[in-house]
């Protein structure tokens, strides 16, 4: 018999993500009270068995075992984002990133493995792949500004000049020429060249 996916499907408190790869019958699921995403097993979810990351247990149970608290702070909701935006096919970033084979180390599954390694976001400062085609992991990801997390787009224009390559608002900076400017001149069909150069 053909199994069914579960993306996107409720179970108790718990929204399933998508399926483990490493782990067959099991998916990845998040809990509605902001855990850690965890793995569970189909049958224990289509059977009603486990609806919840364990909070139902631990909020009847004097004393029980806390989370780590930061379910509503605002590194708890990126690192939330930026698991559906790779994992859930019906996030509506979804093409640009998990779409077109962007993950998250299986490490960073787990928030307080993401906390440890990236800390709180710095003032102005967002998550930035350093490489744009490569994962969501430690060696890959720091803490940059919005301007170089611009750059950084796969929207972004290059332009290579003198065996030089950088996208457009790179060279703006560098050549001290309004961006603006560079970009009617190129789109006016002047060369990457006379657009630098001005005449």
């Amino acid at each position: 018999m053909k199994s069914i996916p579960l993306t996107g499907k409720t179970f108790g408190r718990l929204t399933v993500i998508g399926p483990c790869e490493q782990r067959p019958s099991y998916w990845w699921c998040r809990c509605s009270c902001g855990s850690a995403v965890k793995g569970i097993y189909r049958s224990s979810l289509t059977r009603g068995l486990t609806c919840s990351c364990g909070c139902i247990w631990r909020e009847s149970v004097p004393g029980a075992n806390k989370t780590h608290q930061k379910s509503k702070t605002a590194i708890y909701r990126l690192w939330s984002m930026m698991l559906d935006r790779c994992r859930n096919p019906k996030n509506k970033s979804f093409a640009r990133y998990g779409g077109r084979g962007i993950t998250v180390c299986t490490r960073w599954y787990q928030f307080e493995n993401f906390y440890a390694d990236m800390g709180d976001r710095p003032d102005d400062k967002s998550l930035n792949r350093i490489d744009n085609d490569g994962p969501y992991d430690p060696r890959n990801c720091e803490w940059a500004s919005l301007n170089v997390q611009a750059r950084n787009k796969t929207t972004n224009r290059l332009l290579t000049h003198e065996g030089k390559t950088q996208p457009l608002a790179a060279w703006a900076e560098e050549l001290g020429i309004n961006r603006n400017t560079l970009n009617t001149r190129l789109r006016r069909g002047w060369s990457v060249a006379r657009a630098f150069n001005g005449v």
